[in-house]
């Protein structure tokens, strides 16, 4: 980091033998990617693979903070707009809602007779659900298993 050309390289690795990019990043890129710091390996340890890997990345942070300003600048605008998105979108999740609830209604259907299903639980009453129609037959098992033996 000693040159402007190698800004945000560092060497790091068992024998300081890769390059890594190091940047800290805005709040608003931040809350996108989840850190405060980038520290990424380039995988490389040649200086001139490492610059290009950078720039590329350096590039990347640009355009999402560019999309964040955008949407920033969108959202103060469309403030009017919005409520009539709120409305669709309301619309839409009701419509999906419904959907979901016909899913369900056709799956438990499906479901009335099987006894096996490799369908994970959602909640903590299917998984009940799933218990109980287990312990009989485990049971049953048992029972012959140790009629046999005995």
């Amino acid at each position: 980091m000693s040159t402007n050309e190698d800004k945000y390289l560092v060497l790091r690795g068992k024998n300081k033998d890769i390059y890594f990019i190091q940047k800290r990043v805005s709040k608003d890129i931040s809350k996108i990617i989840g850190k405060e710091f980038i520290k990424k390996s380039l995988g490389t340890s040649n200086i001139h693979i490492a610059r290009q890997k950078r720039d590329q990345i350096l590039k990347e942070l640009e355009e999402i903070s560019s999309k964040v300003t955008l949407d920033k600048e969108n959202i103060i605008e469309n403030e009017d707009s919005m409520d009539i998105i709120s409305v669709t979108t309301n619309k839409n999740s009701e419509i999906d809602h419904e959907r979901d609830k016909m899913e369900d209604e056709i799956s438990t259907k499906k479901q009335k007779f099987n006894i096996f299903s490799l369908k994970l639980p959602n909640n903590k009453k299917e998984l009940i659900m799933n218990i109980d129609k287990f312990i009989p037959i485990g049971i049953v098992i048992l029972t012959l298993f140790i009629a046999f033996v005995v």
